[in-house]
């Protein structure tokens, strides 16, 4: 029987083009399933009117949340796959129910296309799309590669483009989570500006401002502190440079240099250098917002957040409260506007004000911002993202935190329980920067299950986040040492609990060492 007349569950010589959508809806899935059925669905798509492969792949992807066999065909049809293809699939993902199968369509598509095909995909990507960022990050990858291959060949003209690329390609890496590679990455592109700015300044000197900037910000992602500082003060003092020359085209560029020389500053405990730098880049987004929202709104929102991290003085709790809010109702403007580009942001910024709230003892909206933010970094890695992960265990922990507070320790538990396996996932590939929240995490299930009533199982745990801590400890005494003191009193409460009075009383003792050590009793 004629697949046009949609009657059979079995591909034939016929295109699916010919269907009707109807018959699309009713057959299709069915069809792509069966043996085949990936390719023949792939040779149908040039002969497709855009509607009508816009209205097929969207009744695979939905079809295909339930149906394994039908994702992979799905994914199947990538290979090799057309500019047609790519442009429909990209233009759907973002606003899919269930983008999945699409992403997976997209990934097979840009590591078996050719070239020009990739090139265009890469470039037809939106700035931002949390959906989209695992394609984003193939597509440079591969772009990169062509590219180097053609610097080594025309190096004068290409490396701009790649140190571009490469810039792009960072991005796209850190909004994945693959922090390490995005260091690299733009290690590369600083070299090769670096180079640029020795044979022409006035042309490059710019772009490597960008580069550094860049650079100092993916060093800070990775936990790379102390290494991130260079390149952030680096760039501040280039685009300061830049600005008395022509203000109106580098204050953005100062900004954000700024901006991340404020968040390089306070990770290394320089708060009130923190605080300097903040206020002068939210100032300096609030006037570029004023003339141009659309670029800089979103950037102020950052700003308004970090600043109102650091205003932790006597009198200043209002003053970044009001940051705060400011920024949240900006990031829920933009969210509802381009969801897939701004839910992230927004769960930062509302993630920043329920501590804010906990500070202030407003316990009632601070849990349900929290539980906001719960909500928002499950919607994010329910889209396929494990980039927000760590945010999702972060916000997990910090819910279970505000229900012990308000006394619902049963509540509790499951979200803490959840909040340490996520982090013990999560240090497994990434120690160096995991492995003191998953200490952190350990300490509060310990005190959740012992409000519950396990107190062998606090026991275990806060045993485990005290070897953590003593680790950490030997490592970078200054910053893990108060830590350690904590879960050792905490240690010491849960040997008490259980009949242990010798082990109590020796944690207890190592935990008034450490304190004395780090507060010393003034001379007499």
């Amino acid at each position: 029987m004629s697949v046009a007349l949609g009657t059979t569950t079995e591909p034939s010589n016929a295109s699916w083009s010919r269907l009707t959508p109807e018959q699309l809806t009713e057959h299709l899935p069915d069809l792509v399933s069966a043996r085949g059925g990936a390719a023949w669905f792939a040779a149908g798509v040039a002969m497709a009117p855009t509607m009508r492969l816009r209205h097929a792949l969207t009744v695979l992807s939905e079809a295909a949340r339930d149906r394994p066999a039908l994702h992979a065909a799905l994914e199947a049809a990538g290979e090799g796959g057309s500019w047609d293809l790519a442009r429909a699939a990209l233009e759907l993902a973002p606003r899919a129910t269930h983008p999945q199968p699409l992403v997976a369509l997209l990934l097979r598509l840009v590591n078996t296309a050719d070239p020009d095909t990739v090139t265009a995909v890469a470039e037809a990507l939106p700035s931002r799309s949390v959906v989209l960022d695992s394609v984003a990050a193939a597509a440079l990858e591969r772009r990169v590669v062509a590219l180097r291959k053609l610097a080594r060949s025309a190096r004068e003209e290409q490396a701009p483009v790649l140190a571009r690329a490469l810039t792009d390609l960072s991005a796209r890496l850190a909004a994945v989570g693959q922090l390490d590679a995005a260091v690299t990455a733009d290690h590369e592109a600083t070299r090769i500006r670096r180079k640029l700015v020795e044979q022409d300044p006035d042309t490059h000197l710019a772009d490597l401002a960008a580069s550094l900037n860049n650079l100092a910000g993916s060093l800070t992602a990775a936990g790379q502190r102390h290494d991130a500082l260079s390149p952030a003060e680096e760039a501040t003092q280039l685009y300061r440079q830049l600005s008395e020359h022509s203000p109106g085209t580098h204050r953005g560029g100062l900004a954000a240099a700024v901006h991340t020389l404020a968040t390089c500053l306070s990770r290394l405990g320089r708060r009130a250098e923190a605080v300097v730098a903040a206020e002068e880049a939210t100032q300096l987004y609030r006037q570029l917002a004023e003339k141009n929202p659309h670029t800089y709104l979103p950037e102020l929102a950052t700003s308004l957040t970090t600043l109102a991290r650091q205003l932790t003085g006597p009198g200043r709790s209002s003053e970044a409260l009001a940051h705060l809010q400011h920024a949240v109702r900006i990031r829920r403007r933009l969210t509802r506007q381009a969801p897939d580009a701004h839910l992230p942001d927004l769960a930062a910024s509302v993630t920043a004000l329920a501590h804010q709230l906990t500070g202030l003892d407003r316990h009632a909206e601070a849990l349900a911002h929290t539980k906001d933010a719960v909500r928002f970094y499950r919607r994010l890695t329910e889209q396929g993202s494990s980039a927000y992960l760590g945010n999702l265990a972060a916000a997990l922990s910090k819910l279970g935190i505000a229900l012990i507070r308000a006394g619902r320790r049963s509540a509790a538990l499951g979200f803490t329980e959840e909040a340490t396996a996520l982090y013990r996932r999560l240090a497994e590939s990434n120690a160096q920067v995991y492995l003191p929240a998953l200490a952190s995490s350990l300490h509060n299930h310990a005190i959740t299950l012992a409000g519950a009533g396990q107190g062998q199982d606090a026991l275990e745990r806060i045993e485990e986040a005290v070897r953590i801590r003593r680790q950490l400890a030997r490592q970078d005494p200054d910053t893990y040492h108060p830590a350690l003191a904590s879960s050792l009193e905490n240690l010491a409460g849960r040997y008490r609990g259980l009949g242990h009075p010798k082990d109590a009383a020796s944690a207890a003792a190592e935990a008034t060492k450490i304190r004395r050590r780090l507060h010393p009793s003034p001379p007499v």
